[in-house]
């Protein structure tokens, strides 16, 4: 039987006000690997440094690593200043991107109503 060794996974990013969590799943939707900023010991407003983004980017390259997985499908969630770095740092590395799917919606309280007309 042959094995393929060029595995595809996808990688959820959320970025909360308070904290940043990361889950590798497969394509199925099954977690291999989860890491956010309060595994790393960074507590308050610290989780949501550059030191501890690119910490917590540098144990999932190291898990993607040991795996052997060579192609991923990023997914971003949420607002935050350091999601430009989280691209930039995965550009570089040696992984192939398939897709980059960003579902940052903020809500804006739906349409405006018709105002009544007074006479």
């Amino acid at each position: 039987m042959y094995k393929n060794n060029w595995k595809s996974v996808r990688l959820n990013i959320l970025f909360t006000s308070n904290n940043i969590l990361c889950a590798i799943t497969n394509i199925k939707g099954e977690v291999l690997f989860w890491t956010s900023a309060g595994s790393k010991k960074a507590r308050g407003t610290k989780k949501v440094t550059l030191t501890t983004t690119i910490s917590i980017l540098q144990a999932i390259l190291e898990y993607l690593n040991k795996s052997k997985v060579k192609y991923i499908h990023l997914n971003l969630n949420g607002f935050n200043k350091n999601k430009k770095v989280v691209l930039k740092y995965f550009k570089q590395s040696l992984f192939n991107i398939l897709s980059i799917t960003n579902n940052s919606m903020r809500a804006h309280n739906g349409c405006k109503k018709v105002k009544q007309r007074h006479i």
